[in-house]
């Protein structure tokens, strides 16, 4: 055995294979992957001032302790003369971590030893430390840990008491916390991360996936983009400060208190573009500020389970809610309670099974001035064959305005005791058992100018209503649009805080004078309409040209949008002259004036953003990788672009254009190609070799059964 020693630092070569590491490093080192493993046998300390930079593919082992014999060998003992350092061991950083891995050599944190009941303490960064860097890093297996013999347990795999940390494509399994972000000083982004977590023994990991909080009074935002969550932890919990948490996935995440409220009175949370598959999840919108606007929009909940309890999405706190252009399929609600305002508007809910609440909604401070607005929404609900009941509508002290709806198949609608909920210009098929309705307090639900299967009794009857078929477009194939000859078509009551759009974004047409009566369709969907209009376009690195995603895009008194992992994005704004702000943390924001938007069209913008000058920026997302390499070049494009792909095999190949709509522009069929790299010329051309308009098209290859699909812009 050789022993090294330098200055307060000891590493001890044990062996060919490892070296072990312990006490203070107190000048700037490199760990390489020529000495790994590095083993962490005693207390690790960076001094102030002193950066560890690890290479790609070191392994970092740190000794724990089982949490099965005595969770107190994580703690200090002895005396504060005679300190005994606990079992488990820990790093602690006054300095700077620099740990850069790669996708395909990572650095990996875990325990040396193999027994999956022992844990090690983590790694904490004090409060004057600067910013460290994690990237492509596997950080596993810590439980908390003490500091020293005084101070308070540090709690997290990264626990960062200034919330100053860079986090980007790391993975943390099993953790007691993952993240626990302090009292932070500065904006912070989590990105591309995966969080998984289980149960063992009977012992819960994680408690927290995140746990992030502020003591300033202007709170700093946290951004959480595309982290993968799954297992039983909390999601995101605790503390203060102004969340937008966007384009995550949550995957077989069963913990059933997936909102935790913040700790302290300020702060925000934001909701935007997340993916729910078999979850409990709860996507959400939360303010303590009267002065908010907060949003839970375009994110998508699967759950065809129906044993493990809902997902949902809603809203919470102060503010102007939003919860809209959402997507739920299976056991899935929307709910909410004690908050003054939330408009739910332009989401598809599609509930299933027994027992099933589209809406679920409960107290609050309400007045004939801020009641809850739900409108433009498709709610749908399937059950099992023969069953006479099972979908809900349910208001429990709260009493909603529901217009403009398309509600299908729910077998009860029940209400509260704060006054009645009003129904007006729903379709509501399906609905045929008054008798089932219930209310509390005299507060019965009030129909008026609805489309109804049977006639309201008079204890509901406001009036206006009509008892007869609404003539969907295509109910088989899920289109519930109306068609020619409706009786549901300029058969709705105008409302003057009557959005201007539809489901779809289509224009609502209120024929009549606007002193004198005028009518709309009933439903969620206007008959014979056009598209308000809008901004669509692609984001991208004015250095590099590729793609930039959660690239945030805003117009002044409307809610955002944000670019997806091909830079592309929507913005149904209407139809004027706007200015355009884009922006995203490593990058310059941008703003764009006069951008003119015309009735039934997009404006298509190509919009390039500067990366900052920050040593720490992120960088930008690559292109979908694919087994079939499939790319266009240049893109956006005009008037022609070029499709190219690599075949691993010799097969037939079909390659499909699509629009935004998801019709078929131009189809490339192919019997044999032989393996290899192949392109062709797209002119830009539809099948009747017609020029299609700019906009945003799809292209989709088929080959060997495996489908791929990319999006690329015309912009002419």
């Amino acid at each position: 055995m050789k022993y090294i020693l330098l200055s307060t630092l000891f590493i001890m070569a044990i062996g060919l294979n490892a070296m072990d590491v312990g006490g203070t490093i107190s000048q700037d080192i490199t760990w390489d992957l020529r000495n790994s493993p590095y083993r962490v046998v005693s207390f690790l300390y960076i001094a102030p001032g002193v950066t560890l930079t690890i290479e790609p593919g070191v392994q970092v082992q740190i000794i724990g302790a089982s949490i099965g014999v005595d969770w107190y060998d994580f703690f200090w003992h002895g005396t504060i003369n005679n300190p005994i350092e606990p079992i488990a061991k820990m790093i602690v950083v006054h300095g700077k971590i620099v740990a850069r891995g790669t996708q395909a050599n990572p650095i990996i944190f875990d325990t040396w030893q193999s027994d999956q009941l022992f844990r090690w303490g983590g790694i904490h960064f004090t409060e004057n430390a600067p910013k460290s860097e994690f990237e492509y890093c596997h950080i596993n297996r810590s439980f908390l840990g003490m500091i020293d013999y005084t101070y308070p347990y540090s709690s997290g795999a990264l626990c960062v008491m200034n919330g100053r940390i860079y986090v980007k494509y790391c993975t943390f399994e099993t953790n007691a916390n993952a993240i626990a972000l302090g009292n932070l000083q500065e904006d912070t982004v989590i990105y591309g991360c995966k969080f998984t977590s289980y149960n063992l023994n009977g012992f819960h990991f994680s408690s927290y996936f995140i746990l992030a909080g502020s003591l300033l009074e202007e709170a700093p935002k946290i951004t959480i983009a595309r982290c993968e969550f799954s297992g039983t932890a909390t999601d995101i919990s605790g503390g203060s400060g102004h969340r937008e948490v966007i384009f995550n996935k949550y995957i077989n995440f069963n913990h059933a208190d997936a909102k935790k409220e913040p700790s302290r009175y300020v702060g925000s949370y934001n909701m935007y573009g997340n993916e729910s598959y078999n979850s409990q999840t709860r996507f959400f919108s939360y303010s303590y500020s009267e002065t908010d606007t907060v949003y839970c929009r375009r994110n998508y909940i699967y759950k065809p389970n129906l044993g493990t309890g809902y997902a949902s999405m809603g809203a919470g706190g102060g503010g102007e809610h939003h919860i809209s252009d959402n997507y739920g399929y299976g056991h899935v609600k929307i709910d909410y309670d004690d908050h003054p305002h939330v408009d739910i508007h332009n989401n598809i809910f599609e509930t299933t099974g027994y027992n099933a609440w589209a809406i679920e909604l409960w107290g609050g401070t309400h007045t004939v001035f801020n009641l809850p607005r739900i409108y433009n929404n498709l709610f749908r609900h399937t059950y099992p064959s023969g069953a006479t009941w099972a979908g809900y509508m349910n208001c429990n002290a709260v009493s909603p305005i529901f217009f403009n709806n398309t509600i299908i198949n729910y077998s009860s609608i029940r209400a509260g005791s704060h006054s009645s909920p009003e129904y007006l210009n729903n379709v509501i098929d399906g609905f045929n058992n008054y008798g089932t309705a219930s209310f509390i307090d005299g507060h019965p639900p009030i129909f008026m100018s609805n489309c109804l299967e049977i006639p309201p009794t008079a204890l509901y009857d406001g009036g206006g209503n009509i008892v007869t078929n609404p003539q969907y477009a295509d109910s088989l194939a899920g289109d519930f649009s109306l068609i020619q000859g409706s009786p549901c078509i300029d058969a709705g009551a105008y409302r003057p805080d009557l959005p201007a759009f539809d489901i779809r974004y289509h224009k609502r047409i209120a024929p009549g004078y606007v002193s004198g009566p005028r009518a709309v369709d009933m439903g969620a969907y206007e008959y014979n309409s056009v598209y308000i209009g809008g901004i669509s376009g692609y984001v991208f690195d004015s250095q590099s040209l590729e793609p930039v995603d959660c690239a945030k895009i805003v117009i002044l008194g409307k809610l955002p949008e944000f670019s997806d992992t091909l830079g592309c994005f929507p913005y149904p704004s209407g139809a004027g002259t706007w200015t355009v702000q884009v922006s995203r943390w490593d990058y310059e924001d941008l703003i764009i004036p006069n951008v003119v938007v015309v009735e039934g069209e997009d404006t298509i913008l190509n919009i390039p953003l500067q990366r900052s000058d920050v040593a720490t920026d992120d960088e930008s997302t690559p292109p979908v990788s694919s087994s079939l390499s499939l790319s266009n070049f240049p893109n956006p494009f005009n008037p022609s672009t070029t499709l190219a792909f690599d075949l691993p095999t010799d097969s037939p190949v079909n390659l499909s254009i699509y629009n935004l709509r998801g019709q078929l522009v131009r189809e490339f069929a192919f019997d044999n190609l032989s393996k290899g790299y192949h392109k062709l010329l797209w002119d830009g051309k539809d099948k009747n070799r017609n020029s299609v308009a700019s906009g945003i098209y799809f292209y989709r290859m088929v080959h060997n059964g495996k489908a791929t699909t990319k999006k690329m812009c015309l912009m002419k």
